[in-house]
Order: structure tokens, then C-alpha cells, then sequence
């Protein structure tokens, strides 16, 4: 399933294409994957910023927890009903401390953005602050572009985000305005 994309970024600004309205992502309506199923829709125009951690989506090594997923969609589907979208920013809350790791918690996010991937109300993907902090840039060789093109394969419509306080802490401001990546703050 394709989605033409709603959003782009430019000039690390979130643009809807429709209208070239740039959405702002100084203030977001977060909400935690753990109280999903009782969160309450943004007002006005508030992005959501799902914030998912990886047990809660990855049990153990490739078994997902498709019951989380499912409440995870079904708020989703909601915001989609009332012209709301979201974005997820996923966290590991555990180390990544080599390439398998590294390649398997991708693996995961991946799973997770094909259990939504009906859903037209996700704008994209949060990249994870453990990978922003792995990096020296967001070149063709960062971990930030290897989860990018992970979840591009099938949801090439997804933008990317990265949080200001993890760019401005990992000192990569120069490295975010050569990039796609839209800045947020949580």
C-alpha cells in the first residue's frame, strides 16, 4: 500500500504539499505508547508525537507484540478520523552497542511502521536519539540514513525528524541543516 506523501521537509520545517503551510514542531501533543489507549486527541492543530519504546513493541528477539501494535493503529486510525497526524519517535531504552543490535532494533521499527502503514495520519519516523548520537553527520554512511533507507523500502511517503535538544547535545546543528531530517522538540 502507497501513500503519496502529504508532508516534506524543507528547510528542516515540517510543509504540508497541499497548501505549503509549515506546521509547527516546537509544541506537540506527546503521548507515551504505554497510555495510548486512554490519550486524548491534540487540540487545534498540535502534531502528536507517539513515543514508543522497543519492549513494547519487540517482546524478545523477533517476536512482536502485535497487541500493542493493534491499540498503537487504533489511535492512529482515530487521529485519521478527525484530520489530526502524528509521528512516532521511537526509543530503545537499552544500549546499542554493535551493528547486530543496532540492525535488529531497526528491524523492529520496521515491523511496527508495516502494523500502521493503513494509517494516512503518520507523517514518519523520529530518528532515535542512540542513533543521532552514533553520528558525526546524517551522511550516506550514518546510522540516521540507515534507518531512513530501512524504512524506506516500503514507506518511502515517511518524513524524518530529529530532536533539537539531541542534535544540539550531540553538536550536529551544522550536520541537521544539510539534511532532510525536521527539527522537533519534545
Amino acid at each position: 500500500m502507497k501513500f503519496e506523501p502529504l508532508f516534506k521537509s524543507e528547510n528542516n520545517k515540517l510543509v504540508k504539499i497541499e497548501s505549503g503551510e509549515v506546521c509547527s514542531t516546537g509544541k506537540l501533543h506527546l503521548i507515551y505508547g504505554e497510555n495510548i489507549s486512554s490519550a486524548e486527541l491534540p487540540a487545534g492543530n498540535e502534531i502528536t508525537a507517539v513515543l514508543i519504546k522497543w519492549s513494547a513493541v519487540e517482546l524478545q528477539p523477533g517476536v512482536y507484540n502485535e497487541e500493542f501494535l493493534a491499540v498503537l493503529r487504533d489511535h492512529l486510525k482515530l487521529l485519521e478520523e478527525h484530520g489530526k497526524f502524528a509521528f512516532i519517535i521511537p526509543e530503545t531504552v537499552k544500549e546499542l552497542p554493535d551493528a547486530d543490535t543496532v540492525q535488529t532494533y531497526i528491524d523492529a521499527m520496521v515491523h511496527c511502521a508495516r502494523r500502521i502503514k493503513d494509517c494516512t495520519s503518520v507523517i514518519g519516523f523520529a530518528i532515535p536519539a542512540e542513533l543521532i548520537a552514533k553520528d558525526s553527520d546524517f551522511g550516506p554512511d550514518s546510522y540516521a540514513q540507515w534507518f531512513i533507507n530501512e524504512m524506506n523500502v516500503k514507506h518511502g511517503h515517511y518524513v524524518y525528524f530529529a530532536d533539537s535538544a539531541v542534535i544540539e547535545a550531540n553538536k550536529l546543528e551544522n550536520a541537521l541543516t544539510e539534511s532532510c531530517l525536521i527539527a522537533y522538540r519534545k
